[in-house]
């Protein structure tokens, strides 16, 4: 393996005075730069991936990219596929010690966000300031949005903290730490993914107080059923998303098979809600925004992916332990939200699931 990353870094080397062609040379030349970066970094990164489902994907991101053509806009999403398959692989080659260590690493990040949000609370945020508009009443306080800038995507960074917070040792620690963060999801952030997150590891807690697998299906069901209850009735974007979903339905129809390129909504596809006038980036869907962006092969790799955990999870939950009903979370916030657009989310569900791949080997 290093003698193959060798090979490559020594021809990225070789390569690299490509990056100085100026761009009056021709669109064809200005682009090998991010060609040979592809081809060669790309490479290195997805020689180390051993997973074959996220090697696939990570290299299908790559040939899409080229077969557009390499245009800049679209270089970052293709990046940022391939640092994630990088955080799954470093996760699956973790010790249990190792992976210890970064329950309390994810135990402060997510104590940090929860203080930081109590702190706008009480109107005392030092670094974030409301937005003064020029006519009219100021802002009253900042939003309790932690450093994310947004209650969705804290809500969903904080909700996949939760079961690894559970799993702390001390149990004192970990517990109390995860009531104060269910406290703040459940009160403060008020939100459909974080509400999801609080009762999947409430009942991934109690789930071996019920020996009976007809009893433990109904109550998951039962879970799924309010969940989504909720989402239908109370969740103020359910009108957007409708619109969106059926927007997004016609630019696949077009472009099926290869997609319109990652970071098309930024770019290549404009949605509007005619009602708020408002322009969405996203789709409140992972499996459509990935089907739109790198074509069909991407959500399909993706389900193959979870259906190959899935496959050996059978009568191993307790070897999953609280990577479980992270996956779960991660699985179900997919169908409503943007998970793995949201760069602190998505890394950590790479730790997870690196971490469950690797107990399942």
């Amino acid at each position: 393996a290093w003698t193959r990353m060798a090979a490559w870094l020594i021809a990225a080397v070789l390569l690299s005075p490509l990056a100085i062609v100026p761009a009056s040379w021709g669109p064809t030349i200005a682009q090998t730069k991010n060609f040979a970066f592809l081809l060669l970094g790309g490479g290195v990164v997805i020689g180390l991936i051993r997973n074959l489902w996220v090697r696939a994907f990570a290299a299908w991101a790559c040939l899409r990219y080229l077969l557009d053509g390499g245009p800049a806009w679209s270089l970052s999403a293709v990046a940022g596929i391939l640092v994630w398959g990088l955080f799954h692989e470093q996760a699956r080659r973790l010790t249990e010690s190792g992976w210890a260590r970064v329950r309390l690493g994810i135990l402060v990040a997510a104590l940090f966000q929860v203080g930081w949000v109590l702190l706008q609370l009480l109107q005392l945020d030092p670094i974030f300031r409301p937005v003064v508009p020029q006519s009219g009443p100021a802002a009253a306080f900042v939003p309790p949005v932690g450093w994310l800038g947004n209650p969705m995507d804290l809500a969903l960074l904080l909700g996949l903290s939760l079961p690894v917070l559970t799993a702390v040792r001390p149990a004192w620690l970990g517990l109390s730490s995860a009531a104060l963060t269910a406290l703040v999801i459940l009160l403060v952030l008020r939100t459909t993914g974080g509400a999801l997150a609080v009762g999947l590891t409430l009942l991934w807690l109690v789930w071996g107080w019920w020996p009976s697998w007809a009893l433990r299906i109904s109550v998951l069901v039962a879970v799924l059923l309010v969940g989504a209850i909720y989402l239908r009735m109370w969740d103020p974007h359910v009108d957007a998303r409708t619109l969106v979903w059926r927007q997004a339905a016609q630019m696949i129809g077009q472009r099926p098979v290869l997609g319109w390129g990652g970071n098309a909504l930024d770019h290549r596809v404009f949605f509007l809600t005619p009602r708020t006038e408002l322009r969405w980036n996203f789709l409140f869907n992972e499996w459509l925004q990935a089907w739109l962006e790198f074509g069909v092969l991407a959500p399909a790799l993706a389900l193959g992916y979870a259906e190959a955990l899935a496959r050996r999870l059978r009568h191993r939950d307790a070897v999953a332990g609280e990577c479980l009903p992270a996956a779960a979370f991660v699985l179900l916030t997919s169908g409503f939200s943007i998970p793995f657009h949201i760069g602190p989310v998505a890394l950590l569900a790479a730790l997870m699931l690196g971490t469950l791949d690797r107990r399942l080997v």
